[in-house]
């Protein structure tokens, strides 16, 4: 069993705005193909499983969602709030916005709902159901964007040309991970340093580079053992590890755990 794709944006679809179903039917996990995912939620409970790790759902709590990223609901209590999708050709015109969205987590406190959000968020539907045009909307989304970083939950605000450069790194990591796994490909790719990587790296995230190539591949290691039945043999294959043997090893390294060992733990 392969992880389930889920396309909600038609090809010529830039930007989609919807409010959340009414429903309380638990989804399977899935990913999405080819657009980012901004959600905003002013009600329900429940949970919100993303990639390995499941959070509780609770009013005014916003989720950002990468193209990579494994996700499925499990509500308890009928939600509301906005979901919004969009490519990133949306944002052609703002490379800061986009940019700058790896300083979200996956989940993040929105604060009182009337003072900037939601209102947004409102305008913002009302635009897209009337058909305005893209440049409206883009425009809309980019506002949308940069309120959020702003909430006193985001991060710490850094220097543009490293927020450029990270997002650069973890765009080329996310189309090539499996196939490269050094930082000298990433640097060369990016004409850069390999000091210079490793410095943007340390400042951004606390950590180098190697770290980072390490963790998006362990984060679909994880996806695949938590959200399929393939065998370990098979997953060491996609990943483009040399043998089974190696990848165990790798995924231990990491983890403390085997992967058997890991795919137990979280069928508990």
């Amino acid at each position: 069993m392969s992880i389930g794709v889920k396309s909600k944006l038609e090809s010529e679809t830039l930007i989609k705005v919807s409010r959340m179903k009414p429903v309380i039917k638990p989804t399977v996990p899935h990913r999405h193909a080819g657009y980012h995912e901004l959600i905003f939620l002013s009600k329900g409970a429940g949970s919100h499983t993303i990639g390995d790790e499941k959070f509780d759902i609770i009013p005014y709590t916003g989720y950002y969602l990468g193209l990579s990223e494994v996700h499925c609901w499990d509500f308890s209590k009928i939600p509301d709030g906005y979901v919004v999708l969009f490519k990133e050709e949306a944002l052609a015109q703002y490379p800061n916005s986009f940019n700058s969205l790896f300083q979200l987590t996956k989940t993040f406190e929105i604060g009182n709902p009337n003072e900037q959000i939601f209102p947004l968020l409102e305008t913002f539907y009302k635009e897209y159901k009337k058909g305005s045009s893209r440049e409206v909307l883009s425009a809309h989304l980019n506002v949308l964007i940069l309120t959020t970083l702003n909430l006193p939950s985001s991060s710490p605000k850094l220097d543009s040309t490293v927020i450029d450069q990270l997002a650069l790194f973890k765009r080329l990591i996310n189309e090539h991970f499996t196939q490269l796994k050094n930082v000298q490909d990433y640097a060369a790719l990016m004409n850069i340093p390999v000091r210079r990587l490793n410095s943007i790296c340390k400042t951004t995230l606390n950590t180098n580079a190697r770290e980072v190539i390490k963790e998006r591949i362990l984060i679909e290691a994880k996806n695949s053992l938590t959200h399929t039945s393939s065998q370990v043999t098979e997953i060491a294959y996609a990943l483009n590890f040399t043998d089974s043997s190696n990848f165990v090893k790798f995924f231990k390294q990491q983890t403390n755990l085997t992967p058997l060992q890991y795919r137990s733990k979280i069928k508990v």
